[in-house]
């Protein structure tokens, strides 16, 4: 190796390698920068997508990042710092609080590494504590924010210097439109899901791609299709496709809800999906229903360059996503009522506008979210700091 390739290597910290927004980009960037070649080292609490990693050729350490207990990130600090020396690592990006704390003082006891931070959600501050636990993501040599949404609300939120503000910048997420793409599915991975899913022919059908966590807004959507399923002429499937807590309190509520409103007849749970190129296209609308703001919205942008039509809640990273009426449909956010009238109205709705509507998004993805856009923007970033 190299003195100029022995300084490309980056160690990923993230809590788990489970199916989720950050944990997916974790695996996007660090693929495409060993193409680039560098060398990418990933540590989490482990997961699903721990596979993925084995498959590209790119090494995973397992330690307990998932975890709060101060004793735990106390010691990982240690075993952070023997990670870095070992393998000569000099660039630490870390994508959670928890492990930002033991990164950030592994890093501080070896010169020469860079810390690099991605916020993907806002925080709450509404307390010191909560604002001093925040706070070690600010302590950078860069913070990447996920959005502009993000951005704006660690400037408005946080008594930040000039120089942490000037620290931060906005690299989006972004969406393959290979892999995304309609014309790209064959007809078999349809049939698989359609059998596998036991779809009826002819329903429309409704998918919300997330893990089942109660910031998500599953039972603002449950609380919609109870109203929407007492229009006789309104006919459809909900799909709800993703990760569940086995024997949790939200998960055990939403099944009672279910029950008590007798929905079981419109809604499936699914689990997790390996294949989401194909269950955004035996769909016909796609629903992000969060009740709190998110820092982006994944599932926005995949679902656009798939060409589904959004209905999105009205707040956080999806307001730079859609336009409402032009390129995707808003609801008020936690407003079931509102949310259950949107739906009707683009089940409703003529083929003709629907047409509009999908090809102004899958526009403006073309433009501003091609994933290529984010792997330059990383690469760039991580350049910058070892010249």
């Amino acid at each position: 190796m190299t003195k100029i390739e022995n300084k490309k290597i980056i160690l990923q910290v993230i809590p788990a390698m489970e199916m989720g927004g950050a944990e997916i980009g974790t695996v996007e960037i660090s693929t495409y920068m060993k193409k680039k070649g560098w060398r990418v080292i990933i540590t989490s609490s482990g997961g699903s997508l721990v596979n993925k990693l084995d498959y590209r050729k790119i090494k995973h350490i397992k330690l307990p990042l998932n975890s709060k207990n101060p004793l735990i990130i106390f010691f990982n600090i240690f075993k952070l710092a023997w990670i870095i020396k070992k393998y000569k690592v000099k660039i630490v990006h870390v994508r959670s609080r928890a492990p930002a704390w033991s990164a950030y003082y592994a890093c501080s006891m070896i010169r020469g590494v860079k810390l690099v931070s991605t916020i993907h959600g806002a925080y709450s501050n509404q307390n010191i504590f909560k604002n001093f636990y925040n706070s070690v993501m600010l302590n950078s040599v860069k913070i990447i924010a996920i959005s502009k949404y993000i951005k704006n609300y660690l400037l408005q939120n946080y008594n930040l210097t000039k120089k942490k503000r000037d620290k931060i910048v906005v690299i989006p997420r972004g969406v393959d439109p290979t892999k995304f793409s309609p014309q790209n599915i064959d007809s078999k991975r349809l049939f698989f899901l359609t059998n596998h899913w036991e779809l009826p022919d002819g329903v429309p059908i409704i998918l919300f791609p997330s893990r089942i966590a109660p910031f998500k807004g599953h039972k603002t959507l449950l609380k919609a299709i109870a109203i929407l399923k007492k229009d006789p002429k309104i006919k459809f499937i909900c799909l709800m496709v993703g990760l569940s807590k086995k024997n949790s309190n939200y998960d055990a509520e939403i099944k009672s809800f279910i029950d008590e409103n007798d929905l079981s007849d419109y809604i499936k749970f699914t689990g997790v999906c390996s294949d989401m190129p194909a269950a955004y296209k035996i769909s016909d609308i796609v629903v992000s229903p969060a009740d709190k703001p998110e820092g982006f919205g994944r599932i926005i942008i995949e679902s656009q360059s798939m060409e589904r039509p959004v209905i999105a809640s009205a707040h956080g990273g999806s307001l730079e996503l859609i336009k409402n009426n032009f390129s995707g449909i808003l609801f008020k956010p936690k407003n079931e009522r509102d949310l259950a009238d949107k739906l009707k109205y683009l089940i409703c709705l003529s083929r003709e506008k629907k047409e509009k509507i999908i090809m102004n998004a899958n526009a403006l993805v073309s433009e501003k979210y091609d994933i290529e856009k984010m792997y330059d923007s990383n690469f760039k970033l991580y350049s910058s700091l070892i010249k």
